[in-house]
């Protein structure tokens, strides 16, 4: 590695998933490159684990190998969310994201590809193998951004592990440095929205979880035990969770979870079952979006530039697509010789796009993390005084006590909120009201976990689209709404083209627009920023079933990002 003063391209700051995706896509463009991450390896212990839909097929559309890809994930079983009072004890609630068979219907039918559990260490490791062998890509694990040094803030200042220090000149910088990112602080760029919604520690554990009597196909556990408030997250059945406890700020801290307060809340919570701590940090959660996604020429993506709660899986997700949703029009600008107007336009639409969706994403997260609290009231529980217990555990007068009675008075403070979860776990007929109770709360939570439309059905209403698309609908949260029009992902059918079944989203190439089109070609009055068309006429696709409906003389354009630009006549 050298640590000379370095130019390029572009430079890419974090190297988490959405920093070495978008180096993939550099390299698609053939755009030369420098990714530096300040890590100098991958952390085992995952925290995002969700790759949805869309994601997976932007993902096949950047010529990842998708048999690869799903073999990542180590849970493909996991159909079940489970609230109990800790794994393997009796089931309270249980929502099976399988039992929606129309649901499951609309999801075939809206693509051929479909969404996985991959933790997120094995999906860097995956993407950083890739990236590695990219002639347009310099890697570089163990570099830290220090700052920029001149105020056109392209010239970066960066230090390795050994303290040398150089200068990298970047024609463009996109910041994928995540939720602390140092290039959004370093520009001065204010995060909207509410800073501190819980804090979280979180303990990656090497367990075998397989023999729960709660069933092996659950994915994710709510622990309703009010010592232990929080979820596990099932990455592998076989050697693999992460417990995520609620830390109570301001009346505990990161630092009053030392190693035996960690190993003896294990020790509870895997009751019996061996296992190994293998990675403790703190996260603290927020709902929040960047005031700018862009300055001048650097770009924030994923956690930069907002920060969602984790009910929805939608953090990453997002992440992904705002990065497919930029390389293409930084590739625009650089590989193409275009004025002052159109190179404007173009890098002024990756906010005027991605804000809106990021913004949504955010509203429909947060709303999943409020509507959680149902359950915990259909128990019985009041949500309101689920900090009493640190509150008073941890005040003056009681840290100072005996250990033996500080630990009786904990015991008398747990007792109500144990007897309520005895009662619904009870077999008679008072534990069957409880838990018919916590079963109506439990369906209503069906939104959080299947996110289709969210997934699929966003539209860019302004931007690089026609003026139309400001009349396309978008789709609700559960239901994707297919549309062929501005703004929406163009919509998977199933074709015939060459003897062979492929879909309509294996037409789009990164590198140039579609022309979906019926009859004699014309030109195309919708900019193209300098790529070329690919143009398909309809009659050279067997399109039965399909509900494109071009007639004579129509068109449909769609970007290299898979969304449609204009629908039009020659």
């Amino acid at each position: 590695m050298s640590s000379e003063n370095l130019e390029t391209s572009v430079l890419i700051v974090g190297g988490g998933p959405t920093g070495l995706f978008a180096s993939i896509l550099f390299s698609k463009c053939k755009i030369p490159h420098i990714l530096i991450e300040r890590r100098v390896d991958v952390i085992d212990a995952p925290a995002a684990h969700v790759i949805n839909v869309r994601t997976a097929e932007i993902f096949r559309q950047a010529g990842i190998d998708m048999d690869a890809l799903y073999a990542l994930d180590h849970h493909p079983e996991a159909r079940l969310i489970t609230w109990s009072q800790l794994p393997g004890a009796p089931v309270l609630g249980q929502l099976d994201i399988s039992a929606n068979k129309e649901s499951l219907k609309a999801r075939d039918l809206a693509s051929q590809d479909h969404s996985a559990n991959i933790s997120q260490h094995l999906l860097e490791r995956f993407l950083r193998s890739i990236v590695e062998k990219s002639e347009y890509a310099d890697i570089r694990f163990g570099v830290k951004w220090e700052g920029f040094s001149d105020s056109q803030n392209k010239i970066s200042k960066v230090s390795e592990t050994d303290s040398k220090k150089y200068l990298i000149n970047a024609d463009y910088v996109v910041a994928a440095d995540g939720a602390s990112s140092s290039v959004s602080r370093a520009l001065g760029i204010q995060m909207i929205g509410p800073d501190n919604l819980a804090t979280f520690l979180n303990l990656s554990c090497e367990v075998d979880l397989e023999n729960l009597p709660s069933g092996s196909g659950t994915l994710l556990y709510w622990l309703m035990d009010p010592e232990m408030r929080g979820v596990m997250v099932v990455h592998d059945p076989k050697r693999l969770a992460v417990v995520m406890q609620l830390i109570d700020v301001p009346h505990e801290t990161f630092d009053d979870y030392d190693d035996a307060r960690c190993e003896s809340l294990l020790d509870k919570i895997f009751r019996g079952n061996s296992y190994r701590l293998i990675h403790k940090s703190v996260w603290r959660m927020t709902a929040q979006i960047a005031e700018n996604f862009r300055q001048n020429n650097v770009f924030l993506v994923g956690d930069s530039a907002h920060r969602f709660p984790p009910t929805g899986g939608l953090g990453l997700n997002t992440a992904i697509a705002d990065v497919h949703n930029l390389v293409w029009k930084l590739a625009a600008v650089i590989n193409h010789d275009l004025g002052v107007e159109p190179r404007e336009r173009l890098l002024d639409s990756y906010e005027i796009e991605r804000k809106p969706v990021a913004q949504r994403n955010t509203d429909a997260s947060n709303l999943n993390n409020q509507k959680m609290m149902e359950v915990v009231e259909a128990l019985g529980l009041d949500p309101s005084k689920a900090n009493l217990l640190p509150k008073i555990m941890n005040s003056f007068l009681i840290r100072h006590l005996p250990q033996h009675l500080k630990q009786a008075i904990k015991e008398l403070l747990l007792r109500p909120a144990r007897a309520l979860i005895a009662a619904a776990a009870a077999d008679d007929q008072e534990g069957e009201r409880i838990r018919d109770r916590i079963s109506n709360a439990v369906e209503n939570q069906e939104e959080h976990f299947n996110t289709l439309g969210l997934d699929l059905g966003y539209v860019y209403k302004k931007g690089v689209v026609s003026s139309d698309a400001a009349l396309t609908p978008e789709s609700e949260v559960m239901t994707y709404t297919p549309s062929f029009t501005g703004g929406a992902r163009l919509p998977h059918r199933t074709i015939e083209r060459d003897g062979r079944l492929a879909s309509t989203l294996d037409l789009v190439n990164y590198n140039s627009f579609l022309s979906l089109k019926s009859g004699e070609t014309r030109e195309i009055e919708f900019p193209t920023f300098g790529y070329s068309v690919t143009e398909v006429d309809v009659a050279e696709l067997d399109m039965t079933g399909m509900d494109l409906n071009l007639n004579e003389g129509e068109y449909l354009l769609v970007r290299p990002d898979g969304h449609i630009a204009a629908r039009g006549h020659f």
